[in-house]
This record gives C-alpha cells, structure tokens and sequence, in this order.
C-alpha cells in the first residue's frame, strides 16, 4: 500500500505523450470574409493573388495626366478620364487629359499634375502653376504581383488581412477548424455554483 503523500501523479513527458497520442488533426473548412466569418480564422492554405495590385497604371490625385516634358507648356485638354473609365486617347505632345483620383493613366502620360497647381489659360486649355510636381502615379503591380503569396498558412486572419485577401480575390479562405476546449476541475471540495459550500468545500 502506497504511503500517504507519496508522488503518483504522470511525469509531464508521460502525459504530453498520451494526450498528443488521443489527439487528431483538425479539418478544415471554407468560410466567407463578407460577413467577417473569416476572422480570427487560421489560414490553412497559402493565399496567392490572381492579380496585379494595381492592375494599371492609376492616378494617385484629382488634376491632369501630361508628359513631364510638357510642364512649361501650355497644355490642350483632350478628355476627361473617370475613375472606372478607360482612357480613349493617348497624350501626346502639348496635351493632357482631366483625370480622377483611382483612374487608368491614359498611355503617354509620365506624371499627373494636381488640379490645385493648375489654372485655366484658354478654352480647354491649362498651365502648370507649381515648380515640381511628384509622378502621383501608383504603377501596375507597385504592391502586388500576379502569383504572389500574399498570407501563408497558420496565419490568423485579422481585420487587415481582409482587404488583402479581397483584393487578391479570396473571397472564401481555407481554414482549420475551431477546436472545441473544455477545462475539468476535480477534487473532493468541489461544490457546484448552485450550492452552499460548507466550510471546507469551494465552488466549481
């Protein structure tokens, strides 16, 4: 007969093993990101996307698309280019085109001047009133490249990442299954939340 106090408890490899050894893998399963069923999800696959970020030369600003080269010029507008519109022109000498923030850079154009810096010289005409203007151009897969792994597996899906996993087309990643986890509390002194403990008992 065992001694009171004697250790007879698992040695933490003996019971790391039996537990690993009564586990299984868990499954996976496809959930949406329009409902933000997504996140807090662990990817269970890579993410690639299927398409350039961005996936044209874009304005970055609201003005007009021109050669820089044409910068002391006086510029001919010849079209207005929306966001959501493809260009019908390209830009060539002594011309620009009226652009919107998020539109398709009409082909010639090398830089978009801000409408802030320009001003009227004529009928459907413009001149460059700033001293140096930036590109304000975002270009063609700047961000993204077509076949790029954009999250990796066992990421865990948070409010940035749906964006990304939108803009790469994911609209349902794989991810592992939530597991389900209980705790077991055991001992002679436990009472359930329901009951009176006595003196010596605690509640569970």
């Amino acid at each position: 007969m065992k001694s009171f106090g004697q250790n007879t408890t698992l040695k933490f490899e003996k019971a790391y093993e039996i537990v690993i050894g009564s586990a299984c893998r868990l499954g996976v399963e496809r959930v949406a990101i329009s409902d933000n069923s997504a996140l807090n999800r662990v990817l269970a696959e890579a993410v690639v996307s299927d398409i350039d970020m961005p996936p044209f030369n874009k304005s970055a600003m609201d003005g007009f698309a021109c050669r820089r080269a044409d910068l002391a010029n006086e510029l001919a507008i010849t079209e207005t280019i929306p966001a959501g519109s493809l260009p019908t022109k390209a830009i060539g000498p002594g011309q620009c085109a009226r652009i919107m923030t998020g539109a398709v850079v009409p082909e010639g154009a090398d830089c978009v001047i801000m409408v802030e810096y320009t001003e009227n010289s004529g009928a459907n005409r413009i001149r460059f009133t700033g001293t140096h203007t930036t590109d304000n151009i975002c270009l063609k897969a700047e961000d993204i490249k077509k076949g790029d792994v954009v999250l990796q597996p066992g990421q865990i899906i948070k409010a940035q990442h749906i964006a990304v996993l939108a803009s790469s087309g994911c609209v349902k990643p794989l991810v592992s299954l939530q597991p389900r986890v209980g705790i077991i509390a055991t001992g002679d002194e436990l009472v359930e939340p329901d009951k009176q403990p006595t003196a010596c008992q605690i509640r569970n």
